[in-house]
Parts: C-alpha cells; structure tokens; sequence
C-alpha cells in the first residue's frame, strides 16, 4: 500500500495547486510592466525583449503584461499581478509605500539627475531664462498626466517653490491632466495651448527625430534635477525564489550591454544600481501633497 502512497500524494498536491492558481518555483512566471508614458503599441515589442533577456539570463519564465495608465501600474504591484515594474518617481514610490519591502533596484545613468522642461508657443512671445518664467503667468498651461512625476508633480512643486501659488492660480486656462509626454509637447506645438511642461528627455528626443519644431514649441525653462525613472522588485520574488534572488535580478539589469535592449529601455547609457533612498525627496513631495498616506 505505502508504494502507492507517494504517487497519489505527489499527484494530489500538484492537482490542488493548480485548481487553487498556485505555481511552483520552477513554473512560477516573473510578469513584468512598465509606465505607460509612450504609446503601448511602441511599448510593447520593447519590454518583451528585456522580458526574454531576463528569462534567458536567471533561467526564470519572464513576460511582459501592458497596463492602461499610471494608477493601473501601481494597481498591478500591489495586487501582486506583476512582480517587476518600470516606475516613475512617483509611482515608485507609491508602489513601494503599498507593498512593504518593495525594493528599488536599478534606473538609468540619467534617472538620479532627471528633470523637466517648461515649454511655450512661439506666438506666446516668452523668453528662454535660467529662473522660473514668470512670463507664463496668465497662460493657457498644460501638465501632463496627474500622476507623472515630470510632467505633474515636480513641475507643479518648482511652481508652488517660485510663486507660492497652485496652478489654478498661477495660469489662465490650466489642464492637470494633459496625457503622455508627447501629446503635450505637440499641444504646444499647435497651439492648442501657449505653454507646458513635459519631461527634458522626451523633449529632447523628439527634436533630434525631428517630431517637434524646436521654434514653435520652444524650451523655456528647465527645473532642477530630482531622481525618477526606476525598475521596483516586489518582495514576492525572493519569497518565491530564494533570499537574494532580487540582487540577481539587479545584477542582470546593470549588466545589460546590448544597445537593442538598451535602446528598447530608452536608455543607451546603462543601468546603474538604485535603492528607495535615493528617492527620499520625492517621497517627501508625494507625503506634502497626499499622493501617499501613512
């Protein structure tokens, strides 16, 4: 009898695994996502390469789930549905306050020195300047998405630092929630509104693609430098895969060198190591403003 014991043991756990959506180490896929500040149709091809680089280097099946918006992100990190996300500051850290033990663990070279640009429509008549440009006082203003960390949030803190005004207050016409980064910086461009903000890089970008007329959506100002972009690991990982399977995962970022990937992260610089200190100040902002509450 005791022969036929074990089988049937062996048979009944992996039966009720599977009935109950449990996995083993060996089975488990590691669901990565990433902020979608592009459009998703551009996203993803990129992330299912870095979700194959990863799979192939930690002998792990790695794949790419695509969320709708920001919230949606931070939504998926919490619920456990995705283990590995590509945040910004603000999401980040949003994501890390849910889920104690979350861990920031790499970001590009420009991340820690991340910032954004104040732009306006030639027709708006303002001058470049190395201050905050009061000249924008009275336009029609557009941010970007509610909660980017670019193109909301740190904008909106250099705003309150410089006048000691909100948006409302400050601008004429004001949109909170003017979507993706380019989408901003090509409602400038039209003129659908007199000024904007979005991020330094993907203003740049577009420039040198030749997407946006540098002499109609003119650079302003650019803000002071903060800490953004991270890749944020969910505890889960090294509860599924072992302590230190987190700093494999962090050395397999840092350690990527092939420009396709690089390029596909938007990144040709490289991954460098990142920690949630490095993301104090935002974190600071997030807790002022009530974005995160204890």
């Amino acid at each position: 009898m005791t022969r036929y014991l074990a089988p049937l043991a062996a048979f009944c756990a992996c039966f009720f695994a599977v009935a109950c959506g449990g996995s083993t180490p060996s089975t488990l896929t590691i669901r990565i996502t990433a902020l979608p500040d592009a459009k998703t149709t551009e996203l993803d091809p990129k992330y299912s390469l870095v979700a194959n680089y990863l799979s192939e280097t930690l002998g792990k099946p790695v794949e790419y789930v695509p969320v709708t918006d920001y919230r949606a992100s931070v939504e998926a990190f919490k619920n456990g549905d995705v283990q590995l996300a590509w945040f910004g500051g603000v999401t980040g850290v949003q994501a890390r306050h849910a889920v104690p033990g979350a861990r920031a663990i790499a970001y590009g070279t420009i991340d820690p020195r991340f910032r954004s640009v104040f732009v306006a429509h030639k027709g708006a008549n303002v001058t470049p300047t190395s201050e905050f440009p009061m000249a924008l006082a009275g336009l029609d203003f557009t941010f970007g998405n509610a909660d980017s960390t670019s193109g909301r949030v740190m904008p909106q803190h250099f705003l309150r630092l410089a006048t000691g005004k909100s948006p409302e207050n400050f601008f004429g016409k004001v949109n909170l929630n003017g979507g993706k980064h380019p989408i901003v910086a090509k409602a400038v461009e039209s003129g659908a509104y007199q000024a904007g903000v979005l991020n330094f890089k993907t203003y740049r970008d577009m420039v040198q693609s030749g997407d946006i007329d540098p002499t109609l959506c003119i650079k302003i100002w650019e803000t002071p430098p903060y800490a953004d972009y991270n890749w944020t690991a969910h505890p889960e990982l090294d509860r599924v895969y072992g302590t230190g399977f987190t700093n494999q995962l962090q050395a397999a970022l840092v350690a990527i060198e092939d420009p396709t990937l690089l390029d596909a992260l938007q990144r040709p610089d490289g991954l460098i190591k990142a920690k949630n200190e490095d993301f104090a100040d935002i974190e600071a902002i997030c807790r002022d403003i009530g974005l995160i509450e204890d």
